[in-house]
């Protein structure tokens, strides 16, 4: 695909092309009225609505310039990844695999994807990021749910439960990650954390604990223990599910 060719008026005019009078009369519409032209929706806080196939494609409208092609482009890339979350976790080399993705689309949905991730972190409470675990597993399922390999990542915090950092400590295969309990340690006393969070996911799915999963957890807890930090939880993340392991009594 060209970015640089022309394009038919469409869903980019739509964003455009609206004054404040008509955003005020459209803001005044109820959610029982008819469905809105997909910019409208977005411009009036509907965009919840919208489904999937229908964001993808008004994304790739603007994100190169022009229609011609973007329904193709959005129908091709739902069919290889099947939602938009999907797209947006998706690596670099399946993302270039999709024909005519131009020379904007990937630098875009990675701007998008980036977005999402600081949009989540932004939420989470400032004193004790344990004090609303909602917000907490939003964030780590947007950072992990779609990764196709696994990862190993820790939350660090201070004597408040304030994060310090969120490190990626290790990626992994579809089904393993190495963990060094002892560089855990390290980490934690280098930053001066008092408590952690352990987080992986599981490409499967499945969020079930496996045996290395408890053994891993439990060597370091006590390498931890050394040096007088907690794990405050380990938190497996799969598809929709994810395992805690305070509540579920394993730690």
């Amino acid at each position: 695909m060209d970015d640089r060719d022309a394009g038919t008026p469409g869903f980019s005019d739509g964003m455009t092309g609206l004054s404040s009078a008509d955003l005020r009369q459209i803001t005044a519409l109820t959610d029982a009225l008819p469905e809105m032209e997909p910019p409208l929706a977005l411009l009036t806080g509907r965009g919840r609505h919208l489904d999937d196939t229908t964001l993808l494609h008004l994304l790739t409208v603007l994100f190169t310039g022009r229609e011609t092609g973007s329904a193709e482009l959005s129908r091709n890339l739902f069919a290889r990844f099947g939602s938009l979350a999907a797209v947006l976790s998706a690596t670099d080399r399946e993302l270039q695999s999709i024909s005519d993705m131009g020379t904007h689309m990937l630098p875009m949905i990675r701007v998008l994807q980036e977005a999402a991730l600081r949009y989540n972190r932004a939420r989470l409470p400032p004193e004790d990021v344990l004090d609303n675990e909602q917000k907490l597993l939003d964030y780590l399922t947007a950072r992990l749910a779609r990764e196709n390999i696994e990862q190993f990542r820790i939350l660090f915090l201070n004597e408040k439960n304030s994060l310090i950092a969120d490190e990626a400590q290790a990626r992994g295969t579809v089904n393993h990650t190495p963990v060094y309990p002892r560089e855990v340690a390290r980490r934690a006393v280098e930053i001066g954390a008092t408590a952690l969070v352990l987080v992986h996911n599981h490409p499967s799915g499945d969020p079930t604990p496996s045996e290395a999963d408890l053994q891993m957890t439990m060597q370091v807890q006590a390498a931890l223990e050394v040096v007088g930090v907690t794990i405050a939880d380990h938190f497996i993340i799969g598809n929709g599910r994810h395992t805690s392991f305070r509540r579920s009594n394993l730690l």
